[in-house]
């Protein structure tokens, strides 16, 4: 390893990085205020001693003006280059301290990209291509990743040494959004994004700095999309139908300030939910039905959704993408980074019902649950996360969407494409983790793979009890084969991160083609990742 980091960690050591990050070395700033009260650590994770009455906030959405639109800006001058046709959007953002009320009454400090928590919401459209200054006013470096994106290597957001933007220093991220190259070497509309995020990725300390509020999401729009809006299919981006959902779990001093450790190599788990912003917020809905694209954003829980009316999930689309048709479920399991769109009809409540959107899923520890996730009803009624409150009347007008509405078509990658396979084993060794037994290292290529071709990747779960949410950066990929046999089908189409639990193993396809450069991917368990759970691997001319 070079530069700060240092491989071979054991479950008490502390690298140069982490005392630096815990204000314990000689003239180091504490990662935020009250962030590690003493001795919280020696006795075990506390509790948030706050206690507050659940559903007294509203959801912050866009249509209600507490999910901020980030507005273009004039030109300024860039590095950014793009195609003679293409008028990009352009846009500043800076990352700063600012108060947020959380918890109902309660200030507490967050890191926020133009000091909001969550980001603004970016409202892009495919084939205007963006560019976004990001300045830094925090005391720590930052790198911004566009989940989802298809980047040039240099606005991937890498945690790597030049790709950092450090206290006082701004940068330019250039998203082309353009259609990736097909198979045939035409531009594939079938592969255009519905639904980025962007989030912290900075070397060692994603998990610190997502966790203080540096997460925003950033919806995307095309052509085939807009034909859907317009047809009354979906709803209107950023209308009153249309609501992001970004599930985050958080632990509280009794200041309100945010409690966070760097112990807990396993994730860090928080016990008060927080939906957009606010703990366990309300919502008024009418009679109708609604798009709810649902990211889990938390450090290292896993989430089983449930509606508390017994009403089913109309799923359209699974991480950044639509799906060729609708999939009903009745519940969903979401790992970290993980998106379900899906609609969800009220039709059929009467005014004055409440139907909850609630976590039956049990886990106590940053490993992951525990038990039978098929169980049918043992964690019935879970905990709720945001209350839908009916409203009354029947609205003129609903989404005409049905379960056979065709959606994005999909690209396939066949097996005849497939140019070379490759293994990663995900595991844990001397108290840190490792792909392949390896730690990561920015400065070694763990893979090299050729633009116009496709692999097939094999990933494996080390086991141990661990769970990990596989995310990689740049491409999409197809889920194959999943423990030996066909996926489900709400993950057999387009994934940038496929969740693996203890043993298991994910077969999947991926086409490599357009950027060359460095990339990575990694756990998403953010403290798996920033503990070298990661690797690089670039793509290269043919």
């Amino acid at each position: 390893m070079s530069g700060n980091r240092i491989s071979g960690l054991g479950s008490h050591q502390l690298s140069r990085r982490r005392v630096l990050e815990l204000g314990l070395g000689a003239g180091a700033a504490l990662v935020g205020s009250a962030l590690l009260p003493r001795g919280a650590w020696a006795s075990g994770l506390p509790s948030t001693p706050i206690r507050f009455q659940p559903f007294t906030r509203e959801l912050p959405t866009i249509a209600n003006g507490q999910l901020t639109v980030l507005k273009s800006q004039p030109a300024f001058a860039t590095g950014c280059t793009f195609p003679v046709t293409a008028k990009p959007s352009f846009y500043a953002i800076t990352m700063k301290r600012a108060q947020a009320e959380i918890i109902p009454g309660v200030k507490t400090e967050i890191w926020g990209y133009d000091g909001l928590y969550p980001g603004p919401v970016i409202v892009s459209r495919m084939g205007t291509p963006d560019v976004i200054r990001f300045a830094n006013e925090l005391d720590v470096e930052t790198s911004i990743h566009q989940h989802g994106g298809h980047n040039p290597s240099d606005s991937d957001g890498l945690p790597m040494r030049d790709q950092l933007i450090f206290p006082g220093q701004s940068k330019d991220y250039c998203y082309p959004n353009q259609p990736s190259t097909g198979p045939d070497g035409r531009p594939d509309p079938n592969d255009n994004p519905s639904f980025l995020w962007y989030h912290d990725h900075a070397t060692d300390i994603t998990g610190p700095n997502v966790y203080r509020g540096l997460a925003g999401v950033y919806p995307v729009v095309d052509e085939l999309e807009s034909g859907l809006i317009a047809a009354g299919k979906l709803p209107e981006v950023g209308s009153a139908f249309d609501l992001p959902l970004v599930l985050q779990d958080r632990l509280f001093n009794a200041d309100g300030s945010l409690f966070y450790s760097p112990f807990e190599h396993d994730g860090f788990l928080g016990d008060v939910f927080v939906v957009n912003g606010k703990a366990q917020p309300f919502h008024v809905v009418q009679r109708r039905k609604y798009r709810l694209r649902i990211l889990n954003g938390s450090n290292a829980r896993i989430y089983m959704l449930r509606l508390s009316s017994g009403a089913r999930f109309l799923q359209i689309g699974a991480d950044r993408w639509l799906f060729p048709h609708p999939v009903e479920r009745d519940r969903i399991l979401l790992g970290m980074a993980e998106v379900a769109d899906v609609i969800v009809d009220f039709g059929a409540q009467q005014p004055g019902d409440v139907v909850y959107l609630e976590n039956i899923l049990v886990q106590d520890s940053g490993r992951g649950p525990g038990g039978d996730l098929n169980a049918p009803d043992v964690r019935v009624p879970g905990t709720p996360l945001v209350k839908f409150v009916v409203a009354g009347g029947q609205p003129a007008g609903d989404l005409s969407i049905s379960r056979t509405e065709p959606l994005r078509p999909i690209t396939p990658i066949s097996p005849g494409e497939i140019v070379a396979t490759r293994t990663f084993e995900f595991n844990r060794s001397q108290g840190a983790w490792q792909v392949n037994g390896q730690f990561y290292d920015e400065d070694r290529a763990d893979a090299q793979v050729k633009l116009g071709t496709a692999e097939r990747w094999i990933l494996k779960n080390g086991g141990g009890g661990w769970w990990h949410p596989i995310h990689i950066h740049l491409e999409n990929h197809l889920v194959q084969r999943f423990n030996g046999r066909p996926p489900p089908v709400y993950n057999s189409f387009k994934k940038d991160t496929t969740l693996l639990g203890p043993g298991d193993e994910a077969e999947v396809f991926i086409r490599f083609r357009d950027h060359a450069g460095r990339f990575v991917a990694h756990c998403h368990n953010v403290e798996h990742e920033d503990d070298r759970m990661m690797i690089r691997w670039d793509t290269v001319a043919p």
